[in-house]
Formats: C-alpha cells, structure tokens, sequence
C-alpha cells in the first residue's frame, strides 16, 4: 500500500482556537491539492503551547465543538488529521494529546502524552501508555516531542505493528538533536516517521526544528524550513518496510529476556 503523508507547520496563536483552526484548514488545503492522504500537526496546535494557568481555559474535550470543526474539515478535504491539543476529560483531567480523525472526519483515536516536559508536568497529566492503530489503511501509532527522545515509545508501537509513526512536536532542544532523535526512531524500527514540528516561541524559549518525513532506512524525504508556515509531502510504501525487515529483522531478534 502507498500514501501520500503530509506534515503542515505553522506559528499557532496563542489561545486561538478559531485562528488556528483556520491554519489548520488552509494546511489541509494545501496537503490534498498535492494528493495527501494524511496530514500530521504539531504538538498543541490547536491551542499553542499553554503556560500552567492558562492550560485549563485552553482545552478542550474530544467531542466538544472545537474538534468537531476540525471533523469536518477532515471530511470536506477527504483527508486524515493528526492533530495535538489541550485535552479536558469528563473526569476534568487534563492531557497534552494528540487525536487522530480519518478523512470521513471520525475521530479514530487520541493519545495522551506520556513522557511530559518540565512545563508540561505543570499541567499535564501523563498518559497510559502506547496503542498501535489503523490510519487510511496503514497501521501506525502517534507520539509527541519529548516521547521522541525515549526508544522505547516507537518501539512498542513497532512490535504492536506500526510501520508508521505519526509525531507531534515543540521541540525545545537543538534542532540537530530532533531530527537525530526523528531518524533513529525509523531506524530502530523499521518504519516511517512523520514529524510535525510547531513553530514560534514559547514565552523567551523558542521553539527548534522543522517538520521532517523520514523513511525506514532513517532517511529524510522531506524536510520543512525552520521558521515558516508550510506543507511537506512524501510517499509511504508498505514495500519500502517489509523490504528494510527482510534484510534487518530487528523486531523478530529482539530478546527482552536479557533487557531486565
């Protein structure tokens, strides 16, 4: 099987809803006038990148308004978002989360932030773990930023048979070590990686790298420029994977018995 993937990046305004979801739209415009299937965002951009008293008034809950606008731009571009925002459960739990809908504008799947930075434990609560999924026929799994710097976040969704990683970021670290952490990520593995990196500043820090799509050779198909607002396109084959663990069968050597 083959798709199109697309990463958009943009400077998301801060507590914006309606203005981000707007770039948002434009993004998924530009992603399907060059045969995108799915359109991965960064990390919190619906929202942008909330300081702790601000994250309760941004977030937003999975069936709530804001999201379902976002449905229906899914639905009238015929194309899957992956998307982050601040998430308020029914339980008033908030999560740095990243939701996936399918292009009949159905939300699929949220994930909920594992490994949360220093300001995100401010407001955060980290999630439950890692679940692979089906995404426009593809079995993937979605990650955000800092779960990028652990190995073991990609690589549980590889063995529950992702061979495409979906990825979120604002990343505050050099932009060097995104894109290394991005790479070794489809390395390790295998498998596709597609980045979505946030642009702008947060307060004084500002926000490094851009959006890369990597295959599973750790190769940079497409990478964004840092500090603009853009789309890049690159193509995932199903072959492209089964042929790199023919050759490296990482996943079938694995021997968790001796990692205790």
């Amino acid at each position: 099987m083959k798709v199109i993937l697309a990463c958009g990046q943009f400077v998301p305004a801060a507590g914006g809803i309606r203005e981000n979801t707007g770039h948002i739209r434009s993004l998924a415009k530009e992603a399907v006038s060059r045969r995108a299937g799915i359109l991965v965002l960064p990390e919190l951009c619906l929202c942008g990148y909330p300081p702790a008293a601000e994250a309760r008034r941004w977030a937003v809950r999975p069936g709530g308004p804001e999201i379902a606008l976002l449905c229906e731009c899914a639905r009238e571009n015929a194309v899957a978002l992956c998307f982050g925002f601040a998430e308020l459960t029914p339980e008033n739990v908030l999560h740095n989360s990243m939701g996936f809908m399918d292009s009949a504008g159905i939300l699929r799947s949220v994930y909920r932030k594992v490994h949360l930075w220093v300001t995100e434990k401010e407001w955060a609560t980290p999630g439950p773990g890692f679940e692979a999924m089906t995404a426009e026929g593809v079995r993937s799994g979605m990650w955000i930023c800092y779960d990028t710097r652990f190995p073991e976040a990609a690589r549980t969704l590889a063995r529950s048979g992702a061979t495409l990683g979906l990825v979120g970021s604002a990343w505050f670290g050099p932009a060097e070590e995104w894109e290394l952490a991005l790479r070794a990520r489809a390395l390790d593995n295998g498998m596709f990686v597609a980045g979505a990196s946030v642009q702008g500043r947060f307060g004084d820090a500002p926000f490094r790298g851009a959006s890369l799509i990597v295959d599973p050779h750790g190769r940079v198909l497409a990478r964004a420029r840092e500090g603009t607002e853009e789309v890049i396109c690159a193509e995932y084959d199903d072959k492209a994977v089964a042929s790199f663990r023919a050759r490296v069968p990482l996943l079938s050597d694995l021997r968790p018995e001796a990692y205790a």
